[in-house]
């Protein structure tokens, strides 16, 4: 992952908190609905999580028994990709190794990573550093940068890929790598999901992405940056919207 990028992201990621380190183990820790053997779903769902939340919260917050709640045949994992393999710039070698290849060598057709706050950036970095390899991507209040003057420079600009475009240096800050990528490739994304609560501190972020993909992905209602806006922007993710399809059908 580039350098340039995780240490911008860091000073946000720890700024205003006091930073203990967590261990990082490899492979990174991990807790979900695998079992042994060949999976009995095709569709895996990899939960990241957001600054300063556990991979056992998606348990304890509802989120993976609302794919069965929904009727979505898919197998669940959450992973403890947490601030220190990114402050490690390990975070994607760790996805890419210990979750996402393993999980195709085990059969899995589709996999699904949803990222919440933090996780929905290392989702998107995940898709920029190793294009190709997940199937579907759903970003639950992503960080996407918090500059109101980067904000509207983009804005003033006609939007991020007109802003993208005037570009001719990808490299800068996290905002400035971050937006260059999902300016010029953002029609090369997998199929994306966004949701986010309509009061989120981050929604400014939101709202400038939203354009970028298929209206009928992007998902808002009255919320904050929370896990109540989330459990319930999940639950219409999960039973309303064309994400798990497929899953839904299978017998």
């Amino acid at each position: 992952m580039r350098v340039a990028i995780l240490f911008g992201l860091l000073a946000w990621l720890v700024g205003g908190c006091s930073f203990l380190p967590r261990a990082t183990p490899k492979p990174i820790p991990t807790v979900g609905s695998l079992g042994a053997g060949a999976p009995a779903a095709s569709t895996l769902v990899v939960f990241l999580p957001g600054r300063g939340d556990r991979m056992e919260d998606f348990e304890r917050q509802g989120l993976s028994a609302e794919l069965a709640r929904a009727g979505v045949r898919a197998d669940w994992i959450s992973v403890d990709a947490h601030l220190g393999y990114y402050r490690e710039r390990t975070v994607i070698d760790r996805l890419r190794e210990d979750v996402i290849a393993p999980a195709r060598a085990r059969g899995y057709r589709r996999i699904v990573i949803v990222g919440l706050s933090l996780g929905g950036l290392g989702g998107l970095l995940y898709e920029r550093d190793q294009p190709g390899q997940i199937d579907a991507l759903v970003l639950i209040a992503p960080y996407l940068g918090q500059s109101r003057k980067h904000f509207a420079e983009i804005t003033a600009a006609g939007g991020p890929a007109a802003w993208a475009a005037s570009h001719t240096d990808a490299t800068g800050s996290v905002e400035t790598e971050l937006w260059t990528f999902l300016g010029r490739s953002h029609g090369s994304l997998p199929p994306t999901w966004l949701a986010y609560g309509e009061s989120d501190r981050l929604a400014e972020g939101h709202r400038l992405l939203g354009p970028l993909l298929a209206r009928e992905r992007v998902l808002s209602q009255p919320g904050g940056h929370d896990w109540k806006t989330w459990q319930a922007l999940w639950r219409r993710l999960c039973h309303h919207s064309s994400l798990f399809t497929d899953e839904k059908r299978a017998p």
